[in-house]
């Protein structure tokens, strides 16, 4: 009977490296670096969006008045640091749509809620509009802005032209109100982490009090978002907020990376108007930074009636509703606004021409090549 030959024992074979993390051509470049070192701990500050953003990317901008006012109280009672109320396309569709005096809108609202600041989205030197105003225009708008109420501006740029935002921020400095510049963030072969910074640093020597990182189509990945909080908080000594739209579904994780990174303060809208093309819910992100160094410190009994509020208005708006309500991968081809995109869909739902949208989309990325 043949014996088996003893055979020489192998050495196990080592484990082969993990390759390093590669981003596509067209992404913002970070360091493939995993090894995540959390910033040290401080609480979180939240704006709610849910009366300008939420709405505007869910509902096509059509909530009304009527539907604000009676729940601002206890919006005003949660402790947000600010409540984003107006400017974006909701001044368009006051006069537009509903017929409303959109400054009757921001009066009553300062009425309604004096104990937290309101905050608006102001376009440069677009205003709230369209095209370019003359600066007279733009100094007159944002005087009387502040005037009726409106304590903290978001700046920005489409284009990220800092010379289309720099007399806006004169002028809200002017007035004595807080200016908050915004970075509009995206994904191309010319933008890069250093491109960000390097406008960050510009933004905070024209003298903004904090800065935003407006990633207004959900683009933002996770591990991008912690290195460019951190590449930016280590550049400029002003608070660094997020602004993320969910989507492309990854506005959690990205919020989360952002605050291991080192961010101050962050965007979200009550869960009825969270999610889709909106952003990350309130509750959520509460709850999820409870107990931790980052715990914003905010009560989550005190959203449970604000919560009902909505789930009630929502159901009155139906009708304005996008298609587009649940994670959109393609968002990620097309780099269409959260906030746009419902007000699109309407806009071609009103023509009869819903069925192109997909050819709409399938442009976009052929123009901005």
């Amino acid at each position: 009977m043949a014996t088996r030959r003893p055979t020489k024992k192998q050495a196990p074979k080592k484990r082969a490296a993990a390759p390093a993390v590669r981003t596509s051509k067209t992404r913002a470049k970070v360091s493939p670096e995993l090894t995540i070192q959390p910033a040290t701990g401080k609480p979180v500050l939240l704006t709610e969006v849910a009366l300008r953003d939420g709405h505007q990317s869910l509902l096509a901008t059509r909530m009304r008045t009527e539907d604000m006012l009676p729940i601002a109280q206890k919006l005003d009672a949660v402790g947000y640091w600010s409540l984003e109320v107006w400017g974006g396309a909701t001044f368009d569709t006051c006069l537009r749509f509903l017929k409303e005096d959109p400054w009757e809108r921001l009066r009553a609202l300062r009425a309604a809620m004096p104990n937290t600041k309101l905050q608006m989205l102001l376009r440069g030197q677009n205003l709230v509009g369209y095209r370019h105003y003359a600066d007279d225009v733009l100094e007159r708008f944002i005087e009387r802005s502040a005037t009726n109420g409106i304590d903290v501006f978001r700046i920005f740029d489409a284009l990220n032209d800092i010379r289309n935002m720099e007399r806006a921020m004169r002028e809200v400095k002017a007035c004595g109100k807080h200016v908050e510049a915004a970075i509009s963030y995206t994904v191309s072969p010319v933008h890069s982490v250093d491109r960000f910074v390097d406008m960050a640093k510009k933004l905070e020597d024209l003298g903004t009090d904090t800065l935003c990182i407006k990633d207004m189509a959900g683009l933002l990945e996770p591990l991008e978002a912690y290195h460019l909080i951190r590449r930016i908080k280590a550049a400029v000594k002003v608070p660094i907020h997020l602004h993320s739209h969910y989507t492309s579904g990854m506005a959690s994780m990205t919020s989360f990376m952002a605050i291991l990174g080192g961010l101050d303060m962050l965007d979200t809208s009550i869960s009825p108007l969270a999610g889709g093309t909106s952003h990350p819910a309130t509750e959520t992100l509460v709850a999820s930074l409870r107990n931790t160094p980052y715990d914003t410190g905010l009560n989550l009994v005190s959203f449970l009636p604000i919560t009902e509020h909505f789930r009630t208005v929502r159901r009155k708006y139906r009708q304005f509703e996008s298609e587009f309500t649940g994670v959109d991968a393609e968002i990620l081809s097309s780099q269409i606004p959260g906030g746009m995109l419902s007000n699109l869909a309407a806009q071609l739902t009103e023509q009869n021409a819903l069925d192109r949208i997909k050819e709409v989309l399938d442009e976009v990325p052929r123009v901005r090549k």
